[in-house]
């Protein structure tokens, strides 16, 4: 249970990462690639899938270890994200990347 409990939050990380508006994972709408899902969306869809992975936690371990170590993979997870993003975008085509 743990280890969905910590892939919850690396992927929590990731909807609240995709929820920034300078994010690069995702290609920009304005360059034709289609359109991208609303930021609200990845918001909140973050702060469910901590909350479920805060809960998980809290299940196998207690609620001290629950908090503590969502405070440790959710930034981890999020100091992550950029640089995949950064690595993505690097591959794109150049009339393709974001400006």
């Amino acid at each position: 249970m743990e280890a969905f409990a910590v892939l919850l939050g690396l992927v929590a990380a990731a909807c609240i990462y995709l929820a920034a508006p300078n994010q690069v994972l995702l290609p920009s709408p304005q360059n034709g690639s289609g359109r991208r899902p609303a930021p609200q969306l990845f918001g909140w869809l973050g702060l469910a899938l901590t909350v479920l992975s805060t809960w998980l936690w809290s299940q196998a371990q207690g609620w001290p270890v629950a908090v503590a170590a969502n405070l440790a993979i959710i930034p981890t997870g999020l100091s992550l994200w950029p640089f995949i993003g950064t690595y993505v975008n690097q591959g794109r085509p150049a009339a393709k990347r974001q400006a």
